[in-house]
């Protein structure tokens, strides 16, 4: 058997629960609502997962997030800071950021940017490969990834530059994804109940950052094929 879609995965809110999909419809900024929002500090920084890992363990459902009318500062958007860069955002308080301040034990707020690709620091879509996680873990939402492609019985040895047909899109992959100390957090609870960092291998990143050549739908039990051909990228490494 080739390899295949094994699970799909998103969350409106960073560094909240991952929600695995049977489906997702992807655009060329990639997947629709993906990160979105993001818990900000008060003085309009996003925070940072490594920085609140608990996090992890609180569910946001897209219903349940602030309407555009309930935005502090009269509605105006602000310069939300990630890092180095910018975002636009409006920024609301109300029930979801009070959940979010709980678990956190200190004052957050929740953003919302206008960025097509949300708060998203790497390439639109990240991809996992299930062959990359020989001695580790299996539980893929403590990796965070959009599409876990199983691929042990047919290794795809993806590199930058490279093209991968999955379902009806046609990924390429731009770097290798870097990964930080949330991977050892249970992807549900929060809790820290692993230390895998010093477990990778030399070369395993446990994923990829790729953009979208060919929009389309794809779906668990999909299959999965580098397509013949690559564009002259050059390598590169971010985290998520």
């Amino acid at each position: 058997m080739g390899a295949r879609v094994e699970s799909l995965g998103w969350s409106p809110v960073k560094g909240t629960t991952w929600h695995q999909e049977h489906s997702l419809d992807l655009t060329i900024d990639g997947v629709p609502g993906d990160r979105l929002w993001s818990p900000i500090t008060p003085d309009l920084t996003c925070v940072k997962a490594t920085d609140v890992p608990q996090l992890a363990g609180v569910r946001v459902e897209v219903e349940n997030l602030p309407s555009e009318g309930q935005a502090l500062f009269d509605g105006a958007e602000q310069t939300i800071r990630y890092y180095d860069r910018t975002f636009p955002g409006l920024v609301f308080d109300g029930a979801v950021a009070q959940r979010l301040s709980e678990a956190a034990g200190r004052q957050l707020l929740l953003a919302r940017t206008s960025a097509s690709r949300g708060f998203i620091w790497s390439s639109p879509v990240s991809v996992l490969l299930r062959s990359e996680l020989d001695g580790l873990p299996t539980d893929t939402g403590r990796y965070r990834p959009n599409v876990v492609i199983d691929d042990r019985d047919a290794p795809l040895l993806l590199a930058p530059g490279e093209l991968v047909l999955v379902g009806e899109a046609v990924l390429q992959v731009e770097r290798e994804l870097d990964r930080c100390l949330v991977i050892n957090h249970d992807p549900l609870t929060g809790r820290k109940d692993a230390n895998l960092l010093k477990h990778l291998r030399t070369g395993a990143l446990l994923g990829f950052g790729c953009r979208v050549v060919s929009p389309g739908r794809i779906s668990v039990s999909d299959d999965c094929a580098r397509v013949v051909g690559r564009a002259g990228l050059e390598p590169a490494t971010q985290g998520l």
